[in-house]
């Protein structure tokens, strides 16, 4: 299932608070993509212990590139390091396989 990312503040995130060495710190409400969906998810038998062939896969977004957000409430002094955060940026969702170790 395909869709657009969604905007969602993360809960215990929101506001972001990044702390320097020096103990300075910046704070930032930030907004990141979601993606809400379903996805194929199988089972087949194997002559192979466990048996079992899984392919399970998660809806996910697909990035295209890295946004960087601005964290506007500093502390005088605060170190440039902090002042910003990067998250991943896409205009799609879709389906990704991955293993279950």
């Amino acid at each position: 299932m395909k869709q657009h990312p969604t905007p969602v503040k993360i809960p215990g995130f929101n506001p972001l608070v990044l702390t320097d060495m020096n103990g300075k710190t910046c704070r930032g409400s930030i907004e990141l993509p979601l993606c809400r969906g379903f996805c194929k998810t199988s089972e087949s038998g194997s002559y192979i212990f466990p048996h079992r062939v899984q392919n399970s896969s998660a809806c996910t977004l697909i990035p295209t590139g890295v946004r960087e957000i601005a964290l506007t409430d500093c502390d005088e002094g605060a170190n440039d390091l902090i002042r910003t955060v990067k998250v991943p940026s896409g205009e799609k969702c879709g389906c990704k396989r991955f293993p279950l170790d």
